[in-house]
């Protein structure tokens, strides 16, 4: 048997590879990866050794798949490549599409074209069934109608028609395998085991989804292996084989076993953060798997067992390097300037190659020079002009004679980056900024229950003129919308804040101001929004999104923290609106809320403004930077 695996540096994949290559190292096997962020770069998987061959590629690439099947006489093709996390399926659907559907596709038709396949499993997952309303008395069976019910249950079960199909127009040779979820050592922390267990290894409260009384029933990793393997050796062509687990348990019990299990004798629910539930989250999945078991198969671990070698092997992996990402580089313009340093410190943390880029960005020749000459995976746009001399404010831009720095720096230039990115291909960050927007009729402020609130979304168009700045923001937020949603994901921050005291932090700023407008507003902490625009950049996320912690704070909470926290001597004035525009300040302030929705479904863990201001107050010191005295 002469092996080809796709995904095979993924979780499931890896374990699969692994046991072959320990039982069976008399076959030839040749792993296919992408390397997403969540596959492993562990050595043994990532390095061709004797028997086993590691090559990074795209099975969207069928000349590259073709090329492969003929090299090694491929015979047996195991198909794990996927696309598999169901929140992000929501927000960035299309990747989903494209990778599970059009990467199956491809990959079948380059089976077909070959012609010496004996064997394609496909490796599907229960959601493809639906929610089962029935449970235990009516369990799903290899016959039972697919209802698809999340975008990638959809693309799996999309996948799984184009293998049906192939196996009856062309004949190839395919079986499909449908697994409960699978959990173990080497899974990647956005599935729910192992991100609650990060959690709860970090100190962080747990987060659950709506009420966790979901149901899910759960396989250990080797369990799944031995099921694939029996298939793979014994399952008939044309058959469809379940493989399910009788370890069924809500969500809310699962956190609660865990949180038992690392905080002895705490409270359960001090552990616990309920979060905002998906669009759509199936209730349970009940499947059975009489095909499966009429070949041998059952499983040999208890989700206690299980659960117990989990977190042994996750208190010891090294995080950084085990799921590296060393496959992205970043282009960076504005690269030096106060966010800039902080996220390439992110990016590098995370793997990432980063190169700050030294042509001007409304250069069009230039530009390309530069992306021709780093060949980057993503380019990332933080310039803007926000400030000048004798300014640290925006009043920059209100003086006279300003208005072309304003549009050569705030429009044109990163219009020309989102120009060439999209000839290129691609993805690219821009981040623009939510002071685009003002309270109106439709989107009161509500400090007392910001959760209720209608905040602006990322569909909303800017309403709010009322400085030069804005003004021309709010259309370079358009044009990237209108454009460039295809290729750049484009970011709206607000009034940042980090844990470093400097000019451009709004802590800072606050402090040093003797008069301050006290409204509620969406504020962005950095610490918290960063990394997660990192993960947006690896996840392929694009569009519109507002990048501001969940809520509203207003000006005068935080000075009342720092005046408790750290100064007690500390005073300020607090004045109007219409004061602060008609005698402190050049042009009007923006203020509102930012509809945080799609950011909280991408990532659940975001800490609510409150909370992180109060935590980087209480961690954090400041001495207020002298930047103005408004």
């Amino acid at each position: 048997m002469r092996l080809l695996v796709t995904g095979g540096c993924g979780f499931i994949g890896a374990g699969f590879c692994r046991r072959v290559k320990k039982q069976h190292p008399y076959l030839t096997l040749v792993n296919i990866d992408k390397l997403y962020p969540c596959s492993t770069r562990a050595s043994d998987l990532t390095t061709s050794l004797g028997n086993y061959t590691f090559i990074k590629g795209d099975i969207a690439d069928t000349d590259l798949i073709s090329k492969i099947l003929e090299t090694y006489r491929i015979d047996t093709i195991i198909h794990f490549a996927a696309q598999s996390h169901v929140d992000t399926s929501f927000t960035n659907p299309m990747i989903y599409t494209q990778d599970n559907v059009v990467g199956t596709h491809s990959l079948l038709e380059a089976s077909r074209k070959y012609g010496g396949i004996k064997k394609f499993v496909q490796i599907s997952t229960d959601e493809v069934y639906g929610e089962n309303t029935h449970g235990v008395s009516s369990a799903f069976n290899e016959s039972s109608l697919l209802k698809p019910t999340n975008p990638y249950a959809a693309s799996k079960a999309s996948a799984e028609m184009l293998v049906h199909s192939y196996l009856h127009s062309y004949n190839l040779p395919a079986v499909v395998i449908r697994s409960n979820n699978v959990y173990g050592p080497g899974q990647y922390p956005e599935k729910v085991i192992p991100k609650f267990l990060f959690q709860l290894m970090d100190n962080k409260k747990i987060t659950l989804q709506g009420s966790g009384h979901q149901l899910r029933s759960f396989l250990y990793i080797e369990d799944a292996v031995d099921a694939i393997l029996c298939v793979l050796f014994q399952g008939e062509i044309g058959e469809i084989y379940n493989i399910s687990s009788c370890d069924e348990i809500s969500i809310k019990d699962l956190a609660t076993d865990l949180i038992q299990r690392f905080k002895h004798g705490d409270p359960v629910d001090d552990h616990i953060c309920y979060i905002e539930d998906r669009n759509f989250n199936d209730k349970r999945y009940w499947i059975e798997s009489e095909p499966l078991a009429k070949l041998g198969w059952k499983p040999q671990w208890t989700l206690e067992r299980g659960l117990d070698e989990t977190i042994q092997w996750y208190k010891t992996v090294d995080r950084m390097t085990y799921w590296s990402n060393t496959n992205f580089t970043a282009l960076v313009w504005g690269g030096s300037g106060w966010i800039g340093g902080q996220f390439q410190k992110v990016l590098r943390n995370r793997g990432w190659n980063v190169v700050v880029a030294t042509s001007r960005a409304d250069n069009r020749e230039a530009v390309l020079e530069e992306i021709q000459q780093h060949n980057p995976t993503h380019v990332v746009c933080l310039i803007g002009r926000t400030h000048g001399p004798g300014y640290s404010t925006i009043d920059y831009l209100e003086q006279k004679g300003k208005l072309v720095e304003n549009i050569n720096d705030n429009l044109y230039a990163p219009l020309v980056l989102a120009g060439v990115c999209k000839s290129k291909g691609l993805h690219m960050m821009y981040m623009g900024t939510g002071c685009i927007f003002e309270y109106d009729t439709e989107h009161l402020c509500d400090v007392s229950d910001a959760s209720v609130a209608n905040g602006f979304t990322e569909q909303s168009r800017p309403n709010f003129f009322g400085s030069e700045y804005s003004v021309v923001k709010g259309f370079t937020d358009r044009l990237m919308n209108e454009e460039y949603a295809d290729t750049v994901l484009n970011v709206r921050i607000r009034m940042p804040i980090s844990s470093n005291d400097c000019a451009s932090n709004f802590i800072s700023k606050i402090i040093a101001y003797k008069n301050i407008c006290s409204i509620p507003n969406s504020m962005t902490v950095l610490d918290d929004i960063l990394p997660c625009l990192a993960q947006a950049l690896e996840q392929g996320v694009k569009g519109p999104l507002n990048a501001t912690n969940p809520g509203v704070i207003e000006h005068s909470t935080i000075l009342k923290w720092y005046k408790e926290l750290q100064n007690p001597d500390h005073t300020w004035t607090e004045v109007s609106n219409t004061t602060l525009v008609s005698t402190l300040v050049k042009g009007a302030r923006s203020n509102n809320r930012l509809d945080t929705t799609r950011l909280t479904t991408l990532f659940p863990d975001i800490p609510t403004i409150d909370d992180s201001v109060r935590r980087i107050m209480m961690t954090a010191s400041f001495a207020g930077a002298n930047i103005g005295k408004v």
